[in-house]
Order: C-alpha cells, then structure tokens, then sequence
C-alpha cells in the first residue's frame, strides 16, 4: 500500500520521518471527539478570537484576512481554532470534573513536591561522626556534603529539590513523609549506603484552579492515547 498523500503533497511518511506524524494522528482524535460540539457563546468567542489573534501578532482585520487567505481557512474554521483548546478543556471538565477530589488524593503523592538535604557515605562511623557535627552546629550541612558525599548530590552542598515526593528511593520518601522542615535524621542504611538526611521543605500540592486544569487534561491526554491505541489494534 503506497502512503496517503494529501492536497500539498505531503505522506504520513513524511510526517513520520520529521516527527509529526504522532502529533498529527493526536490532533484528528481530538477532532473526533470535539466535531460535533458548538461554538462557545458570542461573548467567549469573542474573547477566544481575541487571544487566538494577539498569539498569532495580527493586530487589524486586514492582517486576519491576510492570514486566511495565506492558509486557505475562513472565518468558521479559525473560529474552532480559537476556541479549540477552551472546547477541550471543557469536555474534559464534563467527563472528569465529578471525580476530580478522588483523582487529586490518588496522585497526591506524585503531586507533592519535596526538598531536602543528602548526604551518603559507604563508611558507617564517619557518617555517624559527620552527623554530630551538623547536629552540634559545629559544621553546616552544605559543607560537610561537599567535601565528604559520594553521591552527585555533592555539587549542590546536599541539596536536592524541589522534586516529585514519589522520586526520591521509597525507603527515603517514606522517612521525608513523616519529617518536619529542619528535622535531621541520624544515619540510616540504604541499599549499602549511609544516608544522613535532612528536610528543608515539603511542599504539598492543593487543588486549586491549576491543578485541576492540570488534572483534566493529564485524563485527556490518557483517554486520547487510549482511543490511538485502540484505532492501530483495528488498524485504523
């Protein structure tokens, strides 16, 4: 079978070979979806096209024209355009928005964000001696972490962070779960190291405006790979 090619010459072989064809195929599922949806009212519409037309720095009707006219859309056509991203948005709104307490609390973990001070040695009696010292204020973490961590930690002083919590190794987040900020932990072994640990900050996602916009398109963008895989298992 040769590949398709459309009105401008261009094959999903070509699209494949410069990286657009995921992209491409992601986009026509997101019009499957969005196809028979209204226009948003005159008043959000007009707000829409405004923004769509400041993005794309045309600043008169004769530069929108110009545009159209260069890309071969009218007036309907640039309307979906603007409102696209709005029409999505808001399906994902309709289709998760009821759940989205239950989704937040399910990711919360991955969502919270964690910093902290590292350091790990292979020799137990110097990390318990190293740990005095920043306990008795006789030396500052980020020294210490510089001259004597084995870990690529020792650039920053120690310093690790703002992360994931679920990204630190578990046996460590579990120990920065259950710390207050400043809190400094007595050498622990882990995995063949000796880790002394110290939390600077935990800095717990809320669900706020962001986060749920976050959240709704993050289940988009699941259901869009969904549906992808489903049309290549029937070879659509």
């Amino acid at each position: 079978m040769h590949p398709s090619i459309d009105r401008h010459g261009v094959s999903t072989t070509d699209l494949a070979r410069w990286g657009l064809l995921d992209r491409v195929l992601r986009e026509r599922c997101m019009d499957g979806v969005l196809a028979d949806r209204a226009l948003p009212e005159p008043a959000q519409l007009a707000a829409l096209r405004l923004d769509w037309e400041q993005q794309h720095n045309l600043a008169s009707p004769e530069q929108v024209q110009g545009w159209m006219d260069q890309h071969g859309l009218d007036e309907e056509a640039i309307d979906r355009m603007a409102s696209r991203s709005w029409q999505w948005l808001l399906w994902c709104h309709e289709r998760w928005g009821a759940d989205l307490q239950t989704i937040f609390l399910k990711r919360k973990p991955e969502l919270d964000q964690v910093t902290y001070s590292l350091l790990r040695l292979r020799n137990g009696e110097l990390a318990s001696e190293l740990y005095l010292q920043i306990k008795e204020g006789e030396a500052s973490f980020a020294e210490l972490a510089e001259e004597f961590s084995e870990g690529p930690e020792k650039q920053a002083g120690g310093l690790v962070g703002p992360m994931p919590l679920t990204q630190p190794h578990p046996g460590l987040a579990r120990l920065l779960q259950v710390s207050q900020p400043g809190q400094l932990w007595a050498p622990k072994a882990l995995e063949g190291w000796w880790v002394i640990v110290r939390l600077e900050a935990l800095h717990g996602a809320i669900l706020d405006q962001a986060m749920q916009e976050r959240l709704l398109l993050d289940e988009g963008e699941r259901a869009i790979a969904q549906l992808l895989q489903q049309n290549t298992m029937l070879g659509v």
